[in-house]
């Protein structure tokens, strides 16, 4: 169920640039304009305006936030995946094993289990649970005692269990071949789909193909860090591995038709009739000449005018004490308060002048 829903959050969310000719699903309606109106209140001080929805400094803003939003949920959505098959669990954790333990591991560990968990040793509680827990348990000692069934479910994972009466590697392996090539239509996504099939073929033929964040870990660093690699307590078995870069590779591929803006690949025309003629080439290489000469001369004028207060720190504070007075007074007489109660003084005294 957590998984449809995943999916239903992506089918809701927007599938091209936010503009004010849009209009947006309710998702990011609600956490966008949520998230714009907070980084707003944040960033610009009350009083002053805000961006509105024509402006690009509003589109690059939202665009950003959108961003944000798709990208938290492309982690929520992974999280979610590694999260299930975690909790889902394994033969492994039911015994409390490593993948890597022999069998003589397993059958000491099954024995302890088996004493704790036997239905007839069991006095209390609720006696079918224990049951099918015991089968459950009696179910992965056989499995992980087996070499050919603990190859193919550490690959394929606890479907193997009901292929049949297959005994060797080679018919595990088959097995799941076929099973496996039917569904990869699901996950055709351009070069992630042969990612994906060597990733597959490789985690199944390999011997090893166990991850272990510890085995990657100095010796000394791991002696530091308390985590043993022959004993680990966290591990991904290949039918793990597989499950989660499935689910990523169909996220990924959401999240990058998501996040891309519909007009990159839409370059400028350069047709023949839209090209600037030769005669406007001039005038503007003209226009852009006297534009830096005018700025060279204002410039230039500016300089002079603030000629005598070069040295002159005394005068200098002056001007600015002056200049920061004069643009506050310029604010005060352009508010609106300011402008109304002039206005008002104003029509009280033209209406005092036409009584006399």
């Amino acid at each position: 169920m957590s998984s449809i829903l995943s999916f239903v959050g992506w089918a809701v969310l927007p599938n091209g640039v936010v503009s004010a000719k849009q209009l947006t699903p309710w998702l990011l309606q609600y956490v966008t304009s949520f998230v714009q109106s907070v980084y707003y209140g944040i960033t610009i001080r009350a009083g002053d305006p805000r961006p509105q929805p024509p402006s690009p400094r509003y589109a690059r803003h939202r665009r950003r936030i959108f961003v944000m939003v798709v990208t938290g949920y492309l982690l929520y959505t992974l999280y979610e995946a590694f999260h299930r098959i975690q909790v889902a669990g394994d033969f492994y954790k039911a015994l409390g094993v490593s993948p890597v333990a022999d069998e003589r591991v397993i059958k000491s560990r099954f024995r302890r289990l088996a004493a704790q968990h036997h239905p007839d040793k069991l006095t209390h509680g609720d006696g079918v649970h224990s049951d099918n827990y015991f089968v459950y348990l009696k179910l992965a000692q056989d499995t992980l005692l087996d070499p050919a069934k603990r190859f193919a479910y550490d690959r394929f994972g606890p479907d193997i269990l009901g292929w049949g009466d297959r005994k060797t590697m080679q018919d595990f392996l088959f097995a799941g071949l076929q099973r496996s090539l039917p569904t990869w239509g699901r996950y055709w996504r351009f070069f992630t789909f042969a990612a994906l099939i060597v990733l597959e073929l490789a985690l199944i033929t390999h011997p090893g193909a166990l991850l272990i964040p510890a085995s990657y870990i100095p010796p000394g660093l791991r002696d530091l860090l308390g985590v043993s690699a022959e004993n680990p307590g966290f591990y991904l078995l290949p039918f793990q591995i597989l499950t989660l870069a499935q689910r990523a590779s169909v996220t990924l591929h959401i999240f990058i038709s998501q996040v891309t803006p519909p007009t990159v690949s839409q370059k400028p025309s350069s047709a023949p009739g839209e090209r600037l003629s030769p005669q406007t080439m001039q005038h503007l290489a003209r226009l852009h000449q006297l534009a830096r000469a005018t700025d060279g001369e204002a410039t230039r004028l500016l300089q002079l005018g603030f000629a005598p207060f070069q040295g002159d720190r005394e005068g200098v504070a002056t001007l600015r004490k002056g200049m920061t007075e004069g643009l506050v007074l310029s604010s005060v007489r352009a508010s609106p308060g300011v402008q109304q109660a002039v206005g008002e003084v104003v029509a009280r005294k033209t209406q005092e002048k036409k009584a006399d």
